[in-house]
């Protein structure tokens, strides 16, 4: 197995699709910096399944997407595929090829696969631990990886070697059963609790369903004969109300009722046509109303028009208005003469202005002429001035140089050449060192005692947690039991008390304290009374007993109930047998009404050790009353049984009590073994604290050794390089003494060039012409500017004179508009004045004419009143006519009156019977008389059916009376509760096992998990501690290394420790080796890792980047070994990994930000020859 192809698409700086082809193996991939060769390995990890944006270098998942650069837009997802060749058949799936691939889309959505199916990270990442490759990744070695190793704790270290033996899937499925164990630890202890309560109270619930049996077969009777009874009733009751059937005098009725009848039609005919004269009379009133109103409209519309004329003829507009538009033009005309003239004046003075600006551009051209041969001149002077200045320093460099020779050589003339101070130093060195080495051994000594503290304080808080969680996980079946034992003690007036009705309690039994183990005798005397519901005031009862039906057992205790004192009985009479103590001295409560309840119901009450003793004692103390603990009371004329179901409730609720108070203790213990933790963990923590502190001290010491090995390494290059400078200086004095002749001819040569350069270069050059033409610029600059004003004000004269001319036609033209809108005004008030007296001459015919209407419309309104009047007459006549027949038909109704009455009764009868019919046995009348009428013959058990008898049916509903009578209240629903409970018991019996054996079985894989665990690791670490040994001989030639166990008899948790001491140095700390010695170590781990279970591949990104060539050659070595069994694909930028490698790959990233791959497949042959 081998990795054959790696593809990336929009992943991290390969933007393009890029697809490398890696060889079975050794693949190098090379580049600059920052090109994007570490993507590659980032790829590898992430396609495989890591989860971890840290762990490829980024902030979060999504950094993985090319983000785009400056010439390139970013992208929507990123996408991976890898393909193995499966040839070995590694991986455990029927194909040769195996590609798997991942895709991450921008949005959050992420995509697996595995040759083209879709598939879960879990599935690629259990595909990849059968073949070696865990998800941890540790056969991919990034950067910063080598230092992760070299830093991990010892059980950190385990993992690795774990994960190369594929132990962790199985310590997966350890902790997955573990999880389950302690959820079904705690389902096991809550169905445990609920079994035992159901237990308690399944016995009463029997007695209570057979009770409940027998009361239903004695209803059933009680119902037939009720049946019977009531179908007799009701067809006796029929027969009387047909008997009562009246005759009348139907003629008699019948002729009143018809003179009625025509009365009221003749009375409604009547009222129709007083309906239609009010209606024609008010219809004329209205229509006088408006002819009066439009008569007044038009006399008054007559009156305005006659005004309006007046006014029109009276008022006339004014025909002149402003100044004369004649005036107004001929201003204007005047005002455009005077602009011509102006402009003529701005035309000859834009003419001067232009003959002065061409003046002006002539003297600044002659100006700038003059200015550049100034510039010459004065460059050529400043030419001279640098030649003249370099010769100065020419010869003032040669001058000190000599003078510096001079004083070198007499320095080293006078340097001392003794080297005994340096010999001297060296030897002290020496000697320091030696004494800090043997100063060591006391504190590696200290270190040992604080690590054993260390490690006691971290088992002395190992069973402070464990004693915690223990205490945690009673507390929890506490809360448990408590939840079962709440639901077996909830009574069954809970409905009640729940209905949130103001004042209303719970049951008496609550309020009540009994000694633990007298709940049933109290129980049983109570009876009811210990289930009633405790109420505030009467009217609380009496709203209680309007809203729930049924058996409703209610106690008025309010806060304002009086407290009646309790008669004192004759002592002699309630005295119970002797060393006997009544039932009362077992039960109190909070309430003194109700202590006064208890007085009265348990006076006289004594507990019995059995029913045989309870008898006798009822013969000796006839007044009193002795129950037994299973519920029998006994006194001198009744002996009952109480039901189960009450007293199991009473011990549920001193059960109740008693988990409460016992959550409280283990609440408190808790608290105090959490306190203990803190305590032990702060014990630990300055345990640890000291074990660093002497950690620190030794790694001070060791910091010491080093230096002063330092110091005397020192001296000695000290010592040779003052031997080295006394050689030196007797060479310099040789050459300084050559170098002086030098100087010496080199400042001569310099002084007579300077004496040669007589040419005077202070001369300043002639600058009149320059600032003669400067004057002459300036003046015409002041002519140009006072021509542009002059320009400017004709400009503005001309603008003037034209505005204002134009503005005087404008104010003419207004002035003409203004003298036609008068005239037009005029004429059209002339209309309007002819207009209003044509509309007064009109309105005055319309008032005549309407005052004509409004006479003739008065005369037909007095007509129709005077008809009104008759109509009405008539009506109250035939009113009087009805009422004196209705008064003959109320006295005929009234004799009927009373022979109805005795028909009536007959119906309440048969109404009664018909509601009892139905609430009672619930049947109609019909299939009442059907099924239990007199026609229809009792059926007798056993026998053959007998004909109706009243007195023998009676004779059956009494005895059935009495039956349920002596039976009692029972629970009707107990039979449904015990099946109920029964089922329920079976279930959970049932799902006890089920959780049992689960547990068995759980407890047995972890077993099986954690044997094959030892036997694994314990082989892995074997073969990797014989592989690291032999591979850091290698690496580090004379030097010693070792893996061992910080507990070697505890192989499920014990860690790996590394210890490395490379040849010539005594310390075996990682932290006091050098960075390439430390990174060879890590290698070593990694490779004994790989060698010892050995993995399809490795990827190494830039390990051997800290090492020298020595190491480098010693390391790939090691790498051509792993070649022999592994494909490695190797990032690295040095020369001699890229001559080992059977592919190069170079990854290059031009400005565009996007990274590109170049291959090229090296032979054996070529690798050699290179």
């Amino acid at each position: 197995m081998f990795l054959k192809t790696l593809t990336m698409r929009g992943f991290k700086s390969f933007a393009h699709a890029t697809t490398l082809e890696l060889e079975p193996g050794i693949t190098c991939v090379v580049g600059p910096n920052g090109s994007g060769k570490s993507n590659v390995v980032d790829a590898l990890a992430w396609v495989m399944g890591e989860q971890g944006a840290k762990n490829l270098r980024g902030g979060k998942m999504d950094d993985v997407i090319f983000a785009g650069t400056a010439k390139k837009q970013g992208l929507g997802r990123a996408e991976v595929s890898l393909t193995i060749d499966n040839t070995d058949g590694a991986i455990p799936i029927d194909y040769t090829e195996v590609t798997i691939s991942r895709t991450l889309f921008r949005s959050g959505g992420s995509e697996y696969s595995v040759n083209g199916a879709p598939a879960r990270l879990l599935d690629i990442q259990e595909l990849l631990n059968d073949s070696g490759l865990g998800k941890e990744m540790h056969v991919i070695v990034g950067q910063g990886r080598l230092d992760e190793i070299l830093h991990a704790d010892p059980e950190t270290r385990r993992g690795f070697i774990e994960e190369a033996a594929g132990v962790l899937k199985h310590r997966r499925r350890k902790d997955k059963a573990l999880r389950k164990l302690t959820g079904l630890q705690t389902n096991l202890d809550r169905v445990g609790d609920l079994r035992h309560e159901l237990s308690k109270q399944l016995g009463p619930l029997a007695r209570q369903a057979k009770a409940a049996t027998r009361a239903a077969t004695v209803q059933a009777q009680l119902r037939d004969a009720t049946a019977r009874l009531l179908a007799d009733d009701i067809v006796r009751v029929q027969a009387k109300l047909e008997a009562t059937h009246t005759t009348e005098d139907e003629t008699i009725r019948q002729e009143l009722e018809n003179t009625v009848a025509t009365l009221a039609t003749h009375i409604e005919q009547f009222t129709s046509r007083v309906s239609q004269h009010e209606a024609h009379t008010e219809q004329t009133e209205k229509m006088l109303a408006r002819v009066t109103k439009a008569v007044s409209k038009a006399k008054a519309l007559a009156e305005r028009a006659r005004d309006r004329n007046e006014l029109l003829l009276s008022v006339q507009p004014s025909s002149q208005t402003g100044e004369d538009p004649r005036a107004l033009e001929n201003r204007a005309a005047h005002y455009l003469r005077e602009r011509d003239t102006a402009r003529e004046d701005l035309e000859q003075r834009e003419q001067k202005l232009q003959d002065a600006l061409e003046k002006c551009q002539q003297a600044e051209q002659e100006l700038a002429t003059a200015n550049a041969e100034l510039a010459q001149q004065r460059e050529l002077i400043r030419t001279h001035l640098r030649e003249r200045a370099s010769l100065e320093s020419e010869a003032t460099v040669a001058t000190r140089a000599l003078e510096e020779a001079k004083k070198e050589l007499a320095t080293l003339q006078d340097q001392q050449t003794d080297t005994s101070a340096e010999e001297k130093a060296l030897t002290e060195a020496q000697a320091r060192a030696r004494q800090l080495e043997h100063s060591e051994t006391d504190l590696d000594s200290q270190h040992e005692t604080a690590s054993a503290a260390t490690q006691k304080a971290r088992d002395h808080l190992t069973n402070v947690r464990e004693n915690l969680a223990e205490a945690r996980t009673n507390l929890r079946q506490i809360q448990a039991r408590i939840e079962a034992l709440t639901l077996a003690a909830t009574f069954a007036s809970h409905d009640i008390g729940e209905s949130g009705i103001d004042g209303v309690g719970g049951p008496v039994a609550e309020s009540l304290t009994i000694t633990p183990g007298h709940e049933p005798h109290v129980t049983a005397v109570l009876g009811s009374l210990a289930t009633a519901v405790v109420v505030s005031t009467m009217d609380t009862a009496q709203q209680v007993l309007t809203q729930f039906d049924g058996d409703v057992d209610l106690v008025v205790l309010g806060e304002d109930a009086e407290v009646v004192p309790t008669p004192a009985p004759d002592g002699t009479s309630l005295r119970g047998p002797a060393g006997e103590h009544p039932v009362r001295e077992y039960v109190t409560s909070d309430s003194a009404v109700m202590n006064n309840l208890l007085d009265h119901a348990l006076a006289g009450v004594y507990e019995a050790p059995d029913s045989t003793t309870a008898h006798t004692w009822m013969h000796e103390h006839p007044a009193c009353t002795f129950v037994t603990s299973r519920g029998e009371v006994f006194s001198q004329h009744r002996i009952r049984r109480a039901g189960g179901e009450d007293s199991a409730r009473m011990q549920a609720k001193a059960e109740l009590e008693k988990a409460e108070r016992t959550q409280v203790e283990a609440t408190e213990a808790v608290a105090a073994l959490e306190k203990n933790e803190q305590t032990t963990q702060a014990e630990f923590e300055k345990a640890q604290t000291a074990e660093n502190e002497a950690l620190d001290a030794l790694y001070e010491s060791d910091a010491k050794i080093m230096a002063a090995q330092a110091e005397v390494t020192k001296a000695a290059t000290t010592l040779n390089d003052v031997h080295e400078r006394i050689n030196a200086r007797d060479s310099r004095m040789k050459v300084l003494k050559d170098h002086i002749a030098t100087a010496t001819q080199r400042a001569h040569d310099a002084s007579e060039k300077l004496n040669s350069n007589t040419q005077s270069v202070d001369t300043e050059p002639d600058t009149s012409v320059v600032e003669a033409l400067t004057a002459e610029h300036r003046e015409l600059n002041e002519t140009v500017m006072e021509l542009k004003v002059s320009v400017r004000a004709a400009g503005d004269r001309v603008k003037f004179l034209t505005d204002r001319a134009q503005a005087l036609n404008r104010q003419a033209e207004r002035e003409r508009e203004a003298r036609e809108k008068a005239k037009e005004e005029k004429e059209r008030r002339a209309r309007m004045a002819h207009e209003a007296k044509t509309l007064g001459e009109t309105a005055t015919q319309l008032a005549d004419h309407f005052s004509g209407v409004e006479e003739r419309l008065t005369e037909q309104l007095t007509a129709l009143k005077h008809q009104r009047h008759t109509h009405r007459e008539e009506l109250d006549q035939a009113y009087e006519q009805r009422a004196q027949a209705m008064e003959k038909l109320a006295q005929l109704k009234e004799a009927q009156h009373a022979a109805n009455l005795a028909r009536e009764r007959h119906v309440l009868q048969l109404e009664e019977l018909t509601r009892r019919a139905n609430e009672e046995v619930g049947l109609g009348v019909e299939n009442l008389i059907e099924q239990f009428g007199p026609h229809v013959p009792v059926p007798v058990e056993g026998e053959n059916p007998v004909p109706y008898v009243r007195a023998d049916i009676q004779k059956i509903a009494k005895q059935a009376k009495k039956e349920i009578t002596a039976i009692g209240a029972v629970n009707p629903l107990a039979l449904e509760e015990y099946n109920a409970l029964k089922e329920r018991h079976d279930y959970l019996e049932a799902q006890i096992n089920d959780i049992e054996k689960s547990r068995a079985e759980l407890l047995k894989l972890v077993d099986e998990v954690d044997a094959h665990v030892r036997d694994v690791f314990a082989e892995a670490f074997a073969d990797t501690k014989r592989e690291f040994e032999r591979i850091f001989q290698r690496l580090f030639p004379g030097g010693e290394g070792e893996l061992t166990l910080t507990d070697p008899n505890d192989m499920l948790t014990t860690g790996v420790e590394v210890f490395a001491r490379p040849a010539g140095k005594r310390v075996k700390r990682l932290s006091l080796l050098s960075g390439g010695e430390r990174s060879l170590v890590a290698v070593a781990i990694l490779v004994a890792i790989f060698k010892a279970r050995p993995s399809p591949f490795y990827v190494m990104d830039e390990v051997e980047a800290a090492l020298d060539d020595v190491n480098l050659s010693r390391l790939l070595t090691v790498f051509q070994e792993l070649q022999e069994a592994s494909q490695l694909i190797v990032i690295t930028h040095q020369k001699r990994t890229m001559e080992i490698a059977d592919a190069l790959y170079g990854v290059t990233m031009s400005g565009d930000g996007i990274s590109k791959v170049i291959s090229q497949k090296l032979s054996r042959e070529t690798t050699s020859a290179h």
